[in-house]
């Protein structure tokens, strides 16, 4: 937990007691599952190895953090959702807690994340819906439940032209499958 502005952080925000993303993420350095309390963690108060916690804990900051575009509502100890940016851009994630998986679904947030995976779609930007490590994709038009994600599968997004038009989707790989197709193999 960090109470001192960063660089790009917006004034006037920090994560004051908010703990959430030390529950919605998979810390394997701390032996953390996604949808846990980090055994480090004390809600509303800190982490207890704050000094030597794992890289991961000292990199990440939540996107409500530094965009100024997302008010108070989207602070993720009120909205339960910690925002991430994710494989070099390639991923808005919105990680939910899982003592209120629907808070996803509840206005303002699902009109945005919405918005987001139609404004996303022309850079490649996919956006999705983590609750644990269950993976939901928001399409514009639907959303494509990819159920549990393994450590060993990653999420890929899909295009394929038609003649309709362009038809988006995302499928769950095992990571070799996926790297072979990077590959063109």
């Amino acid at each position: 937990m960090t109470d001192a502005p960063g660089e790009g952080i917006v004034p006037g925000r920090s994560c004051g007691t908010c703990m959430l993303c030390c529950k919605v993420f998979r810390i394997e350095e701390a032996g953390t599952e996604a949808g846990e309390w980090c055994q480090h963690c004390v809600p509303g108060k800190g982490c207890k190895i704050y000094e030597t916690r794992p890289e991961p804990c000292r990199v990440f900051f939540c996107q409500w953090l530094f965009q100024p575009g997302l008010g108070p509502e989207w602070k993720p100890e009120k909205s339960k959702i910690v925002l991430s940016v994710e494989l070099n851009g390639a991923r808005l994630a919105a990680h939910v807690d899982t003592s209120t998986p629907g808070a996803w679904r509840r206005s303002p947030y699902y009109e945005v994340l919405k918005r987001w995976s139609a404004e996303g779609l022309s850079q490649k930007r996919q956006v999705s819906v983590w609750i644990g490590q269950r993976c939901i994709v928001i399409l514009p038009d639907r959303e494509i439940d990819l159920g549990v994600v393994g450590p060993d599968e990653v999420v890929m997004s899909t295009a394929k032209q038609t003649v309709s038009g362009m038809v988006y989707g995302a499928v769950k790989l095992k990571r070799e499958e996926a790297e072979a197709q990077r590959r063109g193999a």
